[in-house]
């Protein structure tokens, strides 16, 4: 089996295909080696029409929000056959008055390699303060919809297919009011149709924002100062809506401050898993029991911790199989003066 996944992670759009086979005693094995390549890229930004400036809403009060940054991603919204370009925004903070309220931003793909700013006309300017996205058809209907994610609640657009796009947060029941960090589409259960899993980061607001100080200056507080917050999964009920099944699949926990998440078939049985990681907690790695819940393994898969045994900060996750042994490798980006990791899958 075969199944196209798209996942947003804040700075990336993740495209995953999973396979099966019969094993299913897959553990993780790190790997530090490095390689060079020749590809050259080139900033064409400008010359591509692609204005958009992130706006932190930073007013010199140091809240916590302001260091996160955002994400956007590519995906074809118009079935043109070109990836159109999504980017996600941040928003005002008290102390902060923008002239014109900050939005996110769709380019529509010209063909020739410019983008047109198609925002209002296809109704996806969300002014919340955001974090990432994530496209996929959940409706399939035979276009991508976006759901975005949000220091507050999250959103969900459905495509309709004309170039537009309507708000149908609530009817959905997708509007995850947490700090919502990245998101997934992936058909957990194998029923035909995406499900939905919305990772969330601290359980932090601007109300709750502390005062932090190195030595007798004010700075930044560490996410060590704030509990971390419970992911959501929703089960798509194929009528365009969904419902939050987070504690009947093993998924729920305070424990976790997620920042990124992919979803592919791990053990090669035949349904998807789930890697999440954590902001200086421990990783966790879900696999599917194949029965609508999920059994956490991120300590005895080796995905959990570093070397050393220390919990690191995992960001943008990725996972393909770069050996080509048939199963799904995993590579993390680590937070400063922390070693990216390589986690080799391999059989027992």
């Amino acid at each position: 089996m075969r199944s196209k996944l798209v996942g947003s992670v804040i700075l990336m759009l993740l495209l995953a295909c999973g396979k099966s086979n019969n094993s299913k005693d897959d553990f993780i094995q790190r790997n530090h080696s490095a390689s060079r390549t020749k590809v050259e890229f080139v900033d064409v930004t400008k010359e591509a029409g692609i204005q958009f400036k992130y706006h932190t809403g930073a007013s010199g009060r140091l809240y916590f929000v302001e260091i996160m940054g955002s994400g956007g991603g590519f995906f074809d919204y118009n079935n043109d056959g070109y990836l159109d370009i999504y980017l996600v925004n941040g928003a005002d903070l008290p102390g902060m008055k923008s002239e014109v309220p900050p939005t996110n931003k769709l380019y529509r793909n010209n063909g020739d390699g410019t983008f047109t700013d198609v925002t209002l006309e296809a109704g996806v300017g969300d002014t919340t303060y955001g974090m990432g996205c994530v496209a996929g058809d959940y409706d399939n209907d035979g276009d991508e919809d976006l759901y975005v994610t949000n220091f507050g609640a999250n959103k969900l657009y459905r495509n309709n297919g004309d170039g537009t796009f309507t708000d149908v947060t609530l009817e959905a029941g997708v509007g995850d009011t947490l700090w919502s960090y990245a998101a997934i589409f992936f058909d957990y259960d194998n029923d035909g149709d995406l499900d939905l899993f919305s990772e969330n980061y601290l359980d932090y607001s601007i109300a709750k924002d502390k005062k932090c100080y190195v030595l007798t200056f004010r700075d930044y507080c560490s996410p060590f100062e704030y509990d971390g917050q419970p992911n959501n999964l929703y089960r798509n009920n194929g009528d365009g809506t969904f419902t939050n099944v987070t504690k009947e699949a093993g998924l729920y926990t305070l424990k976790g401050k997620g920042m990124g998440a992919i979803a592919v078939d791990f053990d090669n049985d035949g349904d998807i898993d789930l890697y999440v990681t954590n902001d200086r907690v421990p990783g966790f790695l879900y696999l599917n029991n194949g029965d609508g819940t999920f059994t956490e393994v991120g300590i005895q898969a080796g995905v959990a911790l570093s070397d050393n045994g220390a919990a690191m900060s995992g960001m943008g996750p990725d996972a393909a199989d770069y050996d080509n042994d048939g199963d799904f490798d995993i590579y993390v980006p680590h937070y400063s003066y922390e070693v990216n990791s390589l986690l080799h899958s391999r059989h027992r």
